[in-house]
């Protein structure tokens, strides 16, 4: 595995191609309300806009996603700076990787063996999202088959994930924007919790090494900047 995540200018890699994953993602909502308003201008008369349902819907899922977008960079910006308030669970692993499951659903489907029944100082809800964040972002720069193997293993002081897609052959490439704003997001809330992020990225193949403390940091800090 690689550590992406103990130097300055690692740091200031990922705040670059998060910003790129960001400014890539909210095209696909912009996009879509510019095409509703061009379809309801057409349907209306003396320029006005005519909404019919179809075309409301698929305003208001835009507007949602824009919304997401905008509250997840807004997360993320506090998150750097050291400003969340977690909670401190106590959280439990398999209870989490079975909401994060859910969560998902079948896009992707997150496939795992027996979870470590331990449990954390983790912000259950944060780590569900999270969980899944690395799942789609897994599935997206990896093999792209819909299916993201997880396992997970006990080890001192901490739990360690594995998200898995496709097979590690040939040379390592970074992680970039490609990955998504999604795992930009996870990895930071992973680092808040007190934990690390290790990626191994190969062509269409792609493993994330994600660290969970088992116990509260000194001083019951549950949160630091990155």
């Amino acid at each position: 595995m690689t550590d992406d995540d103990t130097r300055v200018d690692d740091v200031e890699a990922m705040r670059r191609e998060a910003l790129g994953a960001f400014a890539h993602e909210i095209r696909t909502p912009l996009t879509s309300i510019r095409m509703v308003l061009e379809l309801a201008r057409r349907a209306g008369a003396e320029g006005e806009l005519r909404l019919d349902r179809e075309l409301a819907e698929m305003l208001t899922v835009s507007i949602d996603d824009l919304q997401t977008l905008a509250d997840d960079l807004q997360e993320l910006s506090r998150l750097e700076r050291g400003k969340v308030a977690l909670s401190t669970g106590p959280c439990e692993l398999p209870a989490a990787v079975a909401a994060a499951t859910e969560l998902l659903g079948q896009a992707p489907r997150l496939e795992c063996d027996a979870v470590d029944a331990v449990a954390g100082p983790w912000d259950a809800a944060r780590l569900v999202r999270a969980l899944a964040g690395f799942a789609r972002s897994a599935n997206r720069i990896g093999d792209g088959s819909g299916v993201v193997r997880l396992r997970t293993e006990r080890a001192e002081g901490s739990v360690r994930l594995w998200f898995e897609s496709g097979t590690l052959e040939g040379p390592q490439r970074p992680i970039q924007a490609d990955a998504g704003f999604a795992f930009f997001r996870s990895r930071q809330l992973v680092v808040a919790m007190g934990g690390s992020v290790h990626c191994d990225r190969r062509d269409r193949a792609v493993q994330f090494g994600v660290v969970l403390p088992l116990h509260r940091a000194q001083g019951g800090e549950s949160s630091r900047p990155a």
